[in-house]
């Protein structure tokens, strides 16, 4: 393999890796929001997706959510 195969093949991974993890970011945002908007209390949905409370509502506020 070529240094230029190897460093394409490095980006690739590197470029997957990226998105699977803003995918679960993104994932956890919908929750988020999903589940405020059904009445799931913000302790629950923290506890949920693993963030804090000032996490959950720093999300729901910037998804227009008034507490």
């Amino acid at each position: 393999m070529s240094l230029y195969e190897d460093i394409t093949l490095k980006i690739r991974l590197e470029g997957k890796a990226e998105g699977k993890a803003e995918g679960k970011v993104e994932g956890k945002i919908e929750v988020i929001v999903n589940g405020f908007d059904q009445g799931i209390a913000i302790s629950l949905l923290a506890n949920i997706t693993s963030m804090t409370e000032n996490q959950v509502i720093t999300i729901l506020k910037q998804h227009g959510r008034s507490l």
